[in-house]
């Protein structure tokens, strides 16, 4: 992480808005040297960085001394923030009527507006210049004894990894069939389809085994069985993990059962737990059902009861397929002893040929007789886990070399004392091997909960709002970020994808230990934590960075969140009904107020702790990339504050369905390069100066005139002004269109559109008329919570 980040500062000071706040500086004596002294610190130090980042794992005091350097790495990455943003004050201006302007204004005119917009900075009622002289001081100082103390551990300069070209789409890894599971997987289908189909008893099989044995994916394959799904009437996944919670299980059996998503499932969170039984008791009367229960871990028996019960209206020949770690659970479950099933490892040959399948995926057959016995001995090292037998595999499909595959069999890191060690090591392997940026990206998927389905592209945005991607000026962040995820992919470290045609990734998960292993990586960086009503509501983060709160039930907000002044990411979360009483008016601003340094903010559902009002704190956060308020219905307006979010680049606010109005000060966000407004059913229009916001790259939601250029709402020609659009969702005004106008639209980058008509034009002429790229993805909806 530490090298991630100094690399990016490195890089920062090389931009041309850096170099403008140096020349700013250099006014003052002495801070010339000062900056080339941050340069040359900088430099010292990233030569040794990749050998301290393996030897941390064995070496306390170079840990100790990456953690020195992380915390001022981090301190450094915002003052060059502050820096920038002030710069960019200076050259845009502050005053609404030039705040999408670009020219320069005069040096007067400079020093005017600066002195304006001080007080929205930490260096308030300071000199701009001083202030920064101060700041490179302090953090010179703190950067000559780190510099200073890499030469007590004798770290040696090593090669970086370099960043990947584009993956192609024949390296993903997806092995549709399972290796040496056929005789388990006939037992288990022997139980699910056997017995007496006139039986009331719901029988339950369980499958045991540890993490990495590849009980979920067999699980999978059962569910895709096509025999499974003649046989059965329904058959439903549910991922439990963690937690038995009933409520979330009862939910997504509904969600199964009746066939339903989007906010007719959101609706589901605000109904009791004792109403959604019964509606699973009705929806399965007469049916006879297969429901999956993967990933359940050691509970209250009597959590699992209250659920049981509703299934007895099923038919005969019903049955309950559960995967878990431990065989108490399964007894737990209702299993009996011969429905126990233990998932055994694998052998070295068939751990051989998994890895073989996907390292030598694509090339010719001497390469495999080449590096057989080597492999071989690699394959040994698996240990029976399917997991680190594909690992290795992804791992050693980008190695090519004898001597490459030697040096991956005869890793130190084969020899460290990890937790879970014979998983760990070779995702570690595999880690190791990540070019810098991509290993800052795959730590920070930590955030997501543990088996928790990802949407690839908001993952991305997310990524971007860090500023793992780059600087935000860079026109292609979108790409770089695909580029990224895609090499993770590539190198198994997601799975269970659904595609788009044409090859992109939609949505994904991560395997349970290797969401484990992230944390592990992560280590205090990152906080996850789900709040029920009997949890403490004291949260201390101490180093913490990045918080994500999930608030269930009636729980209160908690009553006090220490350490939040260094948090670069905050996510809260509300799932089930709230009667009000909670209020957090006090509590959030409060929070807000001291978190000046988020990067991104997601209070998604969060609606019910702050009502109609969006709070206004938010708009101190002058770092803020990333802010969604999704799903807060009750929001009618935005606040003018948020106006000073300068550095925003993404605002999500779908299915705000009250929300009345895009406010005309939006124009002052001009680094924005998402807008997201699907399913706010109250807005009638977008403002017409939209089009000024030119570093848009997606427009979702966004609402447009087909039949005149209007001259106050957006409109369709309008879009002809954002030159970088790729992502292009409409809400079409309208019952004719003006073909003209509808040309001017120029979506000649448009990769995804989708079209939501509201009048009488026809799919067809409306297609004819922006006449998009061939191999777009066009869809058209029926309805505007999918535009």
């Amino acid at each position: 992480m530490a090298e991630s980040i100094v690399s990016f500062i490195t890089d920062q000071l090389k931009t041309t808005i850096i170099e403008k706040v140096k020349e700013e500086v250099t006014l003052l004596i002495g801070v010339k040297e000062e900056v080339k002294r941050l340069e040359r610190n900088l430099k010292l130090i990233r030569t040794v960085l990749a050998d301290a980042e393996e030897k941390k794992t064995t070496d306390v005091n170079v840990k100790q001394w990456l953690d020195s350097l992380k915390e001022a790495a981090y301190d450094m990455e915002d003052a060059l923030d502050e820096w920038r943003t002030a710069v960019e004050l200076e050259v845009h201006g502050a005053d609404d009527q030039n705040a999408a302007s670009t020219a320069t204004p005069s040096h007067s005119h400079h020093r005017k507006v600066l002195c304006n917009l001080l007080s929205c900075f930490p260096f308030r009622r300071l000199d701009t210049r001083h202030k920064i002289a101060l700041n490179i001081k302090k953090i010179n100082k703190r950067l000559d004894k780190i510099a200073k103390e890499k030469d007590r551990y004798n770290l040696m300069s090593k090669e970086e990894v370099e960043l990947p070209k584009r993956p192609e789409s024949s390296s993903f890894v997806d092995v549709s069939h399972i290796l040496g599971r056929d005789v388990v997987k006939s037992e288990i289908l022997s139980y699910l389809l056997g017995g007496d189909g006139d039986s009331e008893t719901i029988e339950t099989i369980s499958m045991v085994g540890f993490g990495g044995l590849g009980k979920t994916a067999l699980a999978q394959l059962i569910y895709n069985e096509q025999a499974v799904q003649k046989h059965f009437d329904k058959v439903l996944w549910v991922c439990v993990s963690d937690l038995f919670d009933e409520k979330k299980v009862a939910k997504a059996i509904i969600q199964g059962l009746d066939n339903i998503s989007g906010a007719e499932a959101y609706g589901l969170e605000l109904e009791s737990l004792q109403v959604l039984l019964e509606r699973i008791s009705k929806s399965v009367r007469g049916k006879k059902f297969l429901l999956i229960l993967d990933d359940v871990w050691a509970q209250s028996g009597e959590r699992w009861e209250s659920l049981k019960v509703t299934f007895r209206k099923g038919s005969g020949g019903s049955r309950i397929l559960v995967t878990t770690r431990d065989v108490h659970v399964a007894t737990m479950m209702g299993s009996s002893q011969s429905q126990v099933i233990h998932l055994e490892r694998l052998g070295d040959e068939v751990c051989w040929l998994i890895l073989c399948e996907i390292a030598f995926m694509g090339r010719e057959q001497g390469h495999a007789e080449h590096l057989e016995e080597i492999g071989r001995r690699i394959a040994a090292r698996c240990k029976g886990l399917p997991l680190a037998a594909k690992t290795l595999g992804s791992l050693l499909k980008f190695k090519r070399s004898k001597r490459q595959w030697e040096d991956v069999l005869n890793s130190e890191i084969w020899k460290l004392d990890l937790a879970q060690k014979e998983i760990f090591a070779p995702l570690l392997l595999s880690y190791y091997d990540l070019p810098h940026p991509i290993r800052r990206c795959f730590k920070y998927c930590v955030i997501y909960l543990k088996d928790r389905l990802f949407w690839a592209r908001d993952l991305i945005d997310r990524w971007m709002a860090q500023g793992y991607l780059g600087l935000q000026n860079d026109a292609d962040l979108e790409s770089i970020g695909q580029d990224y995820f895609d090499f993770l992919a590539s190198r198994s470290f997601f799975q269970e994808f659904e595609m788009r045609e044409g090859g992109t990734m939609l949505t994904f998960k991560m395997h349970d230990m290797i969401h484990d292993f992230a944390k592990y990586l992560a280590e205090d960086e990152f906080v996850t934590k789900e709040v029920h009503c009997d949890d403490d509501l004291n949260i201390e983060l101490e180093k913490s960075r990045h918080l994500t709160l999930v608030l269930h039930g009636e729980v209160p907000f908690p009553s006090s969140i220490s350490g939040v002044e260094k948090l670069r990411s905050l996510l809260i979360s509300c799932i089930g009904r709230r009667t009000g009483q909670y209020s957090v008016l006090e509590a959030l601003p409060s929070i807000l107020n001291k978190s000046r340094r988020l990067r991104l903010l997601d209070l998604s559902w969060a609606c019910d702790y702050f009502g109609k009002q969006v709070p206004i704190e938010i708009g101190k956060l002058i770092h803020l990339r990333h802010l969604t308020l999704e799903g807060c219905a009750q929001i009618q307006e935005l606040p003018q504050q948020l106006s000073n979010l300068r550095n925003l680049l993404e605002l999500d606010l779908k299915l705000c369905e009250n929300l009345k109005e895009l406010p005309c000060w939006i124009v002052k966000l001009i680094n924005l390069r998402t807008i997201r407004t699907s399913g706010c059913e109250a807005l009638t229009h977008y403002p017409k100066c939209i089009r000024r916001l030119t570093s848009l790259r997606s427009l979702m939601g966004a609402i447009v005139r087909a039949d005149c250029n209007d001259a106050q709402e957006f409109s369709i020609a309008d879009l002809g002004n954002l030159k970088h659009l790729w992502r292009v969702w409409l809400k079409v005004k309208g019952d004719t269109i003006d073909r003209e106008e509808a040309r001017k639209a120029q979506l000649y980058n448009t990769e995804d559109l989708r079209i939501y008509l509201t009048g009488q034009i026809q799919n067809v002429y409306i297609i004819e008329a922006l006449d998009p790229p061939h191999d777009a993805n066009v869809q058209f909806f029926d309805n505007y919570l999918y535009v």
